[in-house]
């Protein structure tokens, strides 16, 4: 087992397995741990160990290898060499798979990772065994009052703060107006950076940068656009949180509605987070939908 099994909940994470160059100025830092179907994890925004705990739920139980690398301009790299939007980052997916020698594999992302796990399912099928999508927002179907208020509220109260907080010198507390603005659960920077490996907030604070230049930017041309949906046999799952409000669930009910076939699966009782704050619960569903599509 690797030594990044051992790193959630505030221990140093591992020297990366491998880096995979996909620019002349960028290089993706990998860890590989376990053994059987690869499962890739594709973090979200400004926080590229987020999905580390689930990563060490996941190898525990056995039978996958999980690949987890840092997206362009995270891991405390500074900007992107060659900034890209949320299609471009499809390449960089298909780069760690070919340097690892990696056929194809389950691609799980998480909110802004779960766009880039989309968008691979219908750019490079072949290469995908199954995207599991972990509470991406699809802000374009979002109708209800309810929904809209919550990204009103992000967009046009929470963003400009944090902003503030950043361009004033206060990065650690633009950090911590980030986890508030987007984990909907209490006192969220002592929930987070406990279940983060060591350092993870030092990398935040580096990395909000790429956010606010790159990945925000890119993410409001994703959202002014259709929702990318897969041929309908592509094997696509949803997991969320019952507790992370209307926009989120709307956004599940659309995918529904457009690939019936979809699976769901909810992590009670905590918000947009799940995955760091209840990797355990995440993994089980993680567990259950990947052991159902292993091969007999």
């Amino acid at each position: 087992m690797s030594a990044m099994t051992q790193t959630a909940g505030g221990r140093l994470m591992p020297d990366p397995t491998a880096r995979v160059r996909v620019s002349d100025g960028d290089e993706l830092d990998v860890w590989v741990i376990g053994e059987g179907t690869p499962v890739v994890l594709v973090h979200g925004a400004v926080m590229r160990d987020f999905l580390v705990p689930l990563a060490h739920e996941l190898t525990s139980r056995g039978d996958h290898q999980v690949i987890h690398y840092g997206r362009r301009g995270h891991g405390g790299r500074g900007l992107p060499a060659e900034a890209t939007d949320i299609p471009g980052q499809v390449p960089d997916v298909l780069a760690v798979l070919d340097a690892l020698g990696v056929d194809n594999a389950h691609v799980a992302g998480h909110s802004l990772g779960g766009y880039i796990a989309l968008e691979l399912a219908c750019r490079a099928p072949d290469r995908v065994l199954s995207a599991l999508l972990l509470e991406p927002l699809f802000g374009q179907v979002v109708r209800s009052t309810e929904g809209q208020e919550i990204m009103r509220t992000v967009a046009e109260v929470a963003m400009p703060a944090i902003v503030e907080r950043y361009r004033n010198g206060d990065r650690y507390g633009a950090v911590s107006a980030f986890y508030a603005a987007t984990s909907r659960v209490e006192n969220a920077r002592e929930s987070v950076e406990r279940a983060l490996p060591r350092g993870a907030r030092e990398l935040a604070v580096t990395d909000l940068a790429t956010f606010l230049q790159v990945d925000w930017p890119a993410m409001g041309a994703w959202l002014a656009e259709p929702v990318p949906v897969p041929e309908p046999d592509a094997p696509i799952v949803w997991i969320g949180s019952t507790d992370s409000g209307a926009a989120f669930d709307e956004s599940r009910a659309y995918l529904q509605e457009q690939l019936p076939r979809t699976t769901a699966y909810t992590v009670a009782d905590v918000g947009h987070y799940f995955p760091l704050l209840k990797p355990a619960e995440t993994a089980v569903a993680v567990h259950e939908w990947l052991s159902r599509r292993q091969p007999a």
